[in-house]
């Protein structure tokens, strides 16, 4: 009696050892990692995306990416609460499909695979969803002013294409901040966005701006558009002369420009072309065979198809604005008709230039044209998002421990 006493005692002492050592690795395993706001991320989180992005091969270093995409996850999950965002099941269910799909994997075998290496499902469907939810609330808070207009497409595609030939007068305000000030340095920003007067955003430089120009009031001569930093010309390309872009978020201060106008630099009487032609390059011992072609072959096809693969002929066709040609060819071009040619001498070689079409512009159709304000509309919601996570990261107590 007393000896199954004494075992019953040892199995029950065994026991709760063998509990406290499990319950103490369960608690390790979901104790939190780092704290932002109200809301924390657990070591098993945290090891869990750890994985992920090693399976996937992320550029950078796996723990750094898994702790900044976390913080911003639990941010961004917060601001859906807020704005009362969600994604649906079959909107995760066919997120979780496309990514598969990068790997040429169905979603069940994309998900088999990461279980194999020990990824929980989950971890990769709460990836997803967070990036729907931030894709919601982007475009629920920014998509009204990032629209594209026709005039602001026609303006940023003659900004893409002759962009040494646009020049901007901006007045700018920059505005320096800590994390301390920084909300209210943001509402200064946005009042001041409001301002209409070219004359008053001036007067509010002097006050507010610390950039070398808040003396002259934030004026900045005239600036040709390839000159301004990247992050700026997708909001100069939706303003009017008077208008104020949104609060541009720089590393450590809050940017605002005014454009004040805008101009061409080149003769505002040139028309631009958009020009199909063919160069021929050779050397002088070809002389006569070239001009033989060239009197035989009228269509650029034909010309292509005589040349051929031979060594001693260089071939061209190219497809450019006027502007974009060098002078000597351009005055060639412009003399000639589709289907006419030259044969010129360019550093002592001699070269045929034969013109295939000419259009006063480039055909546009409308699905183009949808397109690329998509595309331009994409990049300004790009610098606002990022902007936007930058305020909110700004604005959270985040504690790693």
């Amino acid at each position: 009696m007393v000896l199954n006493k004494t075992l019953i005692t040892g199995v029950l002492i065994l026991c709760l050892v063998v509990f406290s050592q499990a319950s103490a690795q369960n608690n390790s395993l979901f104790s939190p990692v780092i704290q932002v706001n109200d809301t924390v991320i657990t070591k098993f989180e945290f090891d869990q995306r750890v994985k992920f992005l090693s399976a996937l091969k992320f550029p950078g270093d796996p723990n750094k990416v898994a702790q900044t995409q976390l913080i911003e996850e639990r941010l961004k999950q917060t601001e859906a609460l807020k704005l009362k965002i969600t994604a649906s099941e079959a909107e995760i269910e066919d997120a979780v499909r496309r990514f598969s799909s990068r790997a040429k994997l169905s979603s069940d075998e994309f998900i088999a695979e990461l279980n194999r290496l020990g990824i929980y499902s989950n971890t990769f469907r709460s990836y997803v969803e967070s990036e729907l939810i931030w894709q919601k609330i982007i475009e629920k808070k920014f998509i009204s002013q990032s629209k594209i207009s026709d005039l602001q497409l026609k303006r940023a595609s003659k900004i893409a294409n002759f962009d040494e030939t646009v020049q901007v007068l901006l007045t700018e305000i920059i505005i320096p901040f800590s994390n301390q000030e920084l909300g209210e340095i943001e509402n200064i920003a946005y009042q001041l966005k409001n301002i209409k007067s070219i004359e008053e955003f001036s007067n509010a430089a002097k006050i507010y701006s610390k950039a070398p120009t808040a003396d002259l009031g934030g004026r900045i001569k005239w600036q040709n558009v390839n000159k301004l930093p990247e992050i700026i010309k997708p909001f100069i390309f939706n303003l009017s002369p008077g208008e104020v872009t949104e609060p541009i978020r720089l590393n450590t201060a809050i940017a605002l420009f005014q454009l004040r106008d805008i101009r061409e630099i080149n003769d505002i009487n040139t028309e631009v072309n958009f020009l199909d032609f063919i160069t021929v390059s050779t050397t002088l011992a070809n002389l006569a065979y070239l001009k033989d072609i060239q009197n035989k072959f009228y269509n650029c096809s034909d010309l292509t198809a005589a040349i051929g693969n031979k060594t001693d002929f260089k071939l061209i066709r190219s497809k450019l604005f006027s502007e974009q040609l060098s002078n000597s060819l351009a005055t060639v071009l412009e003399k000639l008709d589709p289907s006419e040619s030259e044969i010129i001498i360019d550093n002592e070689k001699p070269k045929l230039v034969r013109l295939c079409g000419r259009n006063k512009k480039e055909d546009l159709t409308k699905e183009k044209i949808e397109n690329d304000k998509n595309k331009l509309q994409t990049i300004r919601l790009k610098y606002l998002a990022r902007s936007f996570m930058e305020t909110l990261k700004d604005n959270a107590l985040v504690v790693i421990k």
